[in-house]
Order: structure tokens, then C-alpha cells, then sequence
């Protein structure tokens, strides 16, 4: 596939042949960046909520990805973690005194009740010496063996309210001195024991104490008064790691050595050989210090862990990283002809309230497009006559109107991010009218989804005119499509959907849905290519509506990665939007920590979309699935870079990003240096 796509560039054979060559040494390199978790029995695992115990279907799921983070952070430092269902937790051995290799740690993710026989296994498994950490919802039973007492739960009761944690905890060696995680609730626990005490508090926005906990250990083991959440990641693993490295000290032996094992894996490289060459290939001389700082530390790091002193291992190989990090950051170029864009996905910026904040560190880090989330299905951040105006409008103002006006005094282009059809955030009343009125999608077993169905007519024009709304009034530089799709294969079989396919299709169909669902239906492939129609006609008709008033405003659309499978399961047939001249570029949506998954995807999308359509790949520094570092970010930025991309969008503008990634992209892919030093 790649000599048929470089081969479709009119490259000579030579080039092609030097160009592969290249290509498999940078693939190798990101590829031995994917560390394996040790294939031995894990001594960790993950209780989840289910059904059976009471718990709310939605929190059921909910806990799923919060397990799944917890997965990574624990792979990241070493470990590997099973996930058992709570109700059946009593039937594993591992959890009962009849097994030889025991668990060690038990992590409750989000359990708010538990079963009486649970509770019973959970105080046998401490009464043996094993270890809880307990995240969010504090069932009565966990909160006795922690020492604690759940007072209540409570909402943030401003915006920013609990923003960053700070820890007070010397006897916890490698504990981070905060970390950031914007949180809009917790559950206030109290303790009942001297020895259970509180580590870490709450701070806001601002910085200042709110006086609310966050962290309570004991010798049982922590409470966290959240579920972890995906910004500041690679903090709150650090903090993890101190954590179960304190309440399980056989565990450092692990961390240290994971962390020895990560000390070179940099970016797309994965072995300080690799990285020098790279760093000489760059000729920076920052970089090359850098470089030599780090290899003294990768050297200590090593003889510390030979000597076990495994905390100071961990420590100093942290150090190296760091350094190495920074050679590796220094030592890519700038291309001023690619597109640098992030999402934002609160409409607020970084900093809400303070567009002009956002503008100017962005433009300094480097980015040259901002893609702000404006607008949904049914409620809009700015002055909005079409659709009714958000909390945030109320509040912090336009801003559509504060993001141009911020953004364009430095040179930033603003690409509106409008989601369409998705019903999220909308007043009650507002959904409850379109629902009344039939607008709104069903799934295949009946079930009302609060998003727009895409065949009705009013519901089409609602999208063009909140659309058109904004092209008339603001000097926008393009329209960012998003969420144009359906839901998934499930939708929409609403009664509306089956008369226009009728009239469409000039077939009497009874036995609706089951004749037109996907591969048992009779009529499903044509029932699916109608989907995809509904689709396509709103973004050929927004793409002809934005040209004949500003012919300057850019289409384009935020898509998933994987196609075609993306045509058949939701609807979403990009690739014919490209051909057919209706979007100026693309942002798929490449979600994924896999180095490998990233150029399999990038690479494909590339050799499908015609080259007058640039492609953007979307990289998700903090989406729900993938957590990637700042090298990391970077890293596939490189390999976007290699394999012709004509530039990259990162997932999600916040403050965690203006921390650990904005940093790292201004130091080189951001930034032209000068005339490189040999």
C-alpha cells in the first residue's frame, strides 16, 4: 500500500525505494514505543459495578471507561489489571483465601452499592493485608474499612471550583506536589480515624484552598473524592504510581523498572542510539545539551536500580526522560505551509471569559487555526436567532464574535466547530417540542434518541439556517462540521424515516424496521445507502450555501478514521464528499496511543482522498480513548509529517494541553529555527 501511494505521487522509482527505506526505520522506531505489559498474572483488579448491584445502567457504562483509564495508567508503569463484575466476584479464587497468588490492590471505580456478599469478600481481603483504592462513589461498607464517613455529594458550585488537587504527604516518596483535574463534583467523605488523613485538598481556579478534600489514605488504602479524569494524565499517573507503590512497597521493584524501560522510548524513537541520530540529524545545540544531560541521568538511573534503591531510580529516570524529551522536542523543524489546529471543545478556549488569552498562547506556541465548538443540534455559545443560546452565552457573552476577534489580531484562522443533529446540552422544552413533532431519531427497537433526524426537512433547514446564521454575521475562516453522521447502525427508524425511504424508494413496506435493518433486512443496503443520501445532501447543500455568500469560508468536517466501515455503520461517506468537491479538508478522527493504528490509518485516508483536500488527522492528546504524552503528541506529528499529511489537529484545548503539550510543540514543530549548528 505505501509504494502504490507514493508510486500514485509520480515519485521516480529511486525516491520511492529511499522513501520506503525511511519510512520502515520510522515505523520500527514508533513501533518499539508500544512497551507490553510483563505477561505475568496481574496482581491488581478492577471491580465493576453492574446492574445486579444496583447500579444505575448509565453508571454501569460509565465505569467502564473510567476502568479502561485506570488500564492505562497501570500498563504505563507496569502493570496489568483484570476487570471483574462485582456480582460474580465471590466466585473467583483470587479474591477468596483458597488461592495461592492472591491479589494484592482492589480498585472500586465507581461503586455506590455493593452485595453483602461483596462487602463480606472485601473485609476478608484487607483482614489478609490487601490493599483498596476506591474512586468517587463511597459505598457505606468500603467507607468503614477505609475509616471514612460519606457526608454528601456536591456540586461545584462555580465554575473552576475544583480545578487542581495539592498534596501534603512526605511519607508518600514520589508524590507529585499537585496535579490539575477539573472536576464538576465530588463526594465530601470525612474521616472516622486518626490514621486515616487526608493528603491532598481541592484547590480552585485561582489556586486557592476550597477547603474540600481529595485524597485520604490510610494503611487499608486511598480514597479519591473523583473518578480520575483524562487531563493532566501523565501527573496523576505519577501520582498513582507513589500511591500503590506506598500502600504495596513490593510494587516499586515494578515501577522502577518500567520506568528504567521508558527512560529512551521517545517520541516515534525507542533507543537512545535512534535518538541520537536524530538529534544530530536536527543539528540543535539546546538539543544536543539536552541529550547529554539525559544520557549522564539514564546511566545514575541504572546504577541506582542495580544498587536498589529503586525510589531514587524511579526518580532520576524520570529526570532523564525529561531531558531526553526536551533533545527530542528541540529537535524537529517547523513546516510554515501546514496546518497547526486545535480543538476546543467547550467554546470556551482555554480560559474561560478570556479569549484574548487563548489567542495569544496558541499564535506563540506555534498553532495557526483554532476549531472552537460553537455550537450543537440545538443550543449555540454566541447571539444566536435560530437556535437557543447556552448558559455560556449567558455568561461569558459571544463567543463566536470574542474567539474572531482574539484570534485574528494574531494571525489565527477560526474555523467554527458546529456539531450537527446531536441533541446534547438543548433545553428540555426545546427537544421535548422537536420530539413531539416527530423530528427526533428512534433506534431500530423503538427507543427515542435526542438527536435530529437527518431526512426531515425542518430539521435540515434548522441546520443550514444556524449554519448560514454564522457565516452572515461573523468573519469566520471556515465551518468544522462535526457529529455529521448518524448515531450508529441502530438509527434512525422513526415513522418519518420510513415514509420518506417509501417515496424514495416507490416500495410499500409493512414489516418496518426489520426489512430494512442492516444485513438481515431485505431492503437493508438500500435503506443504508439512503442514510448515507440524508448525510450528503447537508453537506453539499452547506457547502453551496457557504460559497455563494463568502466563497473565502472553508468546509470542512471532523470524521472517523476507520472507512469505509464509517459508511455503513453510521452514514459517513467522506471520502465521496472530497471527490465531489463539497469539503476543503478533513480532520479524521485517529484517536489511538498505537503508533502502528495511527500510520495504518493516516496512510490509507491518503491514498483514498483526492490531493486537491488536505487532510488534518485529528491526534487525541485527552480523548476518551487515547491519553498520549507530550512526546507522544509529537511523535505522531512526525509521522503525519512523513507520510504527507498536510498538517495536524490536536484534541482538546484546555489547560492541560496549554501545559504538558503546547510547551513541547513551540520548542520545535511550532517554531523555524535558525540556521541549524553542525
Amino acid at each position: 500500500m505505501l509504494f502504490n501511494f507514493l508510486h500514485r505521487r509520480n515519485l521516480p522509482f529511486k525516491t520511492i525505494s529511499t522513501n520506503i527505506i525511511i519510512f520502515v526505520f520510522v515505523l520500527v522506531c514508533a513501533l518499539g514505543a508500544v512497551a507490553d505489559v510483563d505477561a505475568q498474572q496481574a496482581e491488581i483488579v478492577i471491580l465493576l459495578p453492574s446492574t445486579a448491584s444496583g447500579i444505575a445502567q448509565g453508571d454501569v457504562n460509565y465505569s467502564r471507561t473510567v476502568s479502561k483509564r485506570f488500564v492505562r495508567m497501570l500498563n504505563s508503569i507496569g502493570f496489568s489489571a483484570d476487570q471483574i463484575e462485582e456480582a460474580t466476584a465471590v466466585n473467583v479464587p483470587r479474591l477468596q483465601d483458597t488461592s495461592s497468588n492472591p491479589y494484592r490492590l482492589i480498585i472500586l471505580p465507581l461503586n455506590a452499592k455493593i452485595r453483602p456478599e461483596t462487602a463480606t469478600l472485601l473485609k476478608n481481603f484487607v483482614a489478609r493485608g490487601g490493599k483498596l483504592f476506591v474512586t468517587y462513589s463511597l459505598a457505606d461498607e468500603v467507607a468503614k474499612l477505609l475509616n471514612l464517613r460519606s457526608v454528601k455529594w456536591m456540586k461545584a458550585e462555580v465554575a473552576g471550583q475544583f480545578a487542581s488537587v495539592k498534596f501534603d504527604a512526605p511519607e508518600v516518596l514520589g508524590i507529585p506536589k499537585s496535579v490539575q483535574q477539573i472536576s464538576w463534583n465530588i463526594t465530601v467523605a470525612e474521616s472516622t480515624d486518626p490514621q486515616t488523613k487526608a493528603i491532598g485538598h481541592w484547590h480552585n481556579k485561582d489556586g486557592e484552598p476550597t477547603g474540600y478534600p481529595a485524597l485520604f489514605l490510610s494503611n487499608i488504602g486511598g480514597f479519591f473524592s473523583h473518578v480520575f479524569l483524562p487531563d493532566d494524565i501523565q501527573t496523576k499517573t505519577q501520582l498513582f504510581a507513589a500511591l500503590i507503590g506506598h500502600l504495596v512497597p513490593e510494587f516499586e521493584h515494578a515501577i522502577a523498572k518500567r520506568e528504567l524501560d521508558a527512560m529512551t522510548t521517545v517520541g516515534h524513537i525507542k533507543d537512545i542510539n535512534t535518538l541520537t541520530k536524530f538529534v544530530a540529524l536536527g543539528g540543535v545545540s539546546e538539543a544536543k545539551q539536552a541529550l547529554q544531560s539525559g544520557k549522564i541521568l539514564t546511566n545514575q538511573a541504572r546504577t541506582e536500580y542495580a544498587q536498589k534503591d529503586y525510589h531514587t531510580s524511579m526518580t532520576t529516570a524520570r529526570e532523564s526522560r525529561k531531558a531526553l524529551s526536551k533533545a527530542y522536542f528541540l529537535s524537529h523543524l517547523s513546516d510554515k505551509t501546514e496546518g497547526r489546529a486545535v480543538w476546543n471543545h467547550s467554546g470556551l478556549g482555554a480560559y474561560p471569559g478570556d479569549w484574548k488569552r487563548s489567542a495569544k498562547e496558541l499564535a506563540a506556541s506555534g498553532i495557526n487555526m483554532i476549531l472552537p465548538n460553537m455550537a450543537w443540534g440545538g443550543v449555540a455559545h454566541y447571539n444566536s436567532n435560530v437556535l437557543p443560546r447556552s448558559k455560556k452565552f449567558t455568561q461569558y457573552g459571544d463567543q463566536i464574535a470574542q474567539c474572531v476577534e482574539a484570534a485574528h489580531k494574531h494571525k489565527l484562522q477560526v474555523h467554527v466547530w458546529k456539531i450537527t443533529w446531536n441533541l446534547e446540552g438543548a433545553p428540555k422544552e426545546f427537544v421535548d417540542e422537536l420530539r413531539k413533532a416527530g423530528r427526533t431519531q428512534v433506534s431500530s427497537t423503538g427507543e427515542p434518541i435526542d438527536w435530529l433526524c437527518p431526512s426531515h426537512p425542518e430539521n435540515v433547514k434548522l441546520e443550514l439556517n444556524s449554519i448560514m446564521e454564522i457565516v452572515r454575521n461573523y468573519d469566520v475562516d471556515g465551518i468544522h462540521l462535526d457529529y455529521i453522521r448518524y448515531p450508529g447502525s441502530h438509527a434512525c427508524f422513526c415513522k418519518g424515516c420510513r415514509k420518506r425511504f417509501m417515496l424514495a424508494t416507490r416500495q410499500y413496506i409493512t414489516d418496518f424496521p426489520a426489512s430494512v435493518l442492516p444485513k438481515t433486512g431485505e431492503y437493508g443496503e438500500s435503506y443504508n445507502k439512503w442514510r448515507v443520501h440524508q448525510i450528503t445532501r447537508l453537506v453539499r447543500l452547506i457547502s453551496k450555501r457557504v460559497r455563494e455568500i463568502k466563497p473565502h469560508v472553508k468546509v470542512s468536517t471532523a470524521v472517523f478514521g476507520g472507512y469505509p466501515s464509517c459508511v455503513t455503520s453510521i452514514g459517513q461517506d467522506w471520502i465521496s464528499w472530497a471527490k465531489a468537491g463539497y469539503i476543503d479538508f478533513v480532520c479524521p478522527m485517529n484517536y489511538t496511543e498505537d503508533s502502528k493504528y495511527f500510520t495504518d490509518l493516516l496512510e490509507n485516508q491518503l491514498a483514498l482522498m483526492p490531493k486537491d483536500v488536505a487532510i488534518y488527522p485529528g491526534i487525541g492528546a485527552t480523548a476518551s480513548n487515547s491519553l498520549l504524552t507530550a512526546d507522544a503528541v509529537i511523535g505522531q506529528i512526525h509521522l503525519a509529517r512523513f507520510l504527507g499529511a498536510s498538517g495536524w489537529t490536536i484534541f482538546d484545548y484546555s489547560v492541560n494541553i496549554s501545559d504538558t503539550i503546547l510547551p513541547a510543540i513551540q520548542m520545535g514543530v511550532g517554531k523555524r529555527k535558525a540556521t541549524p549548528t553542525h
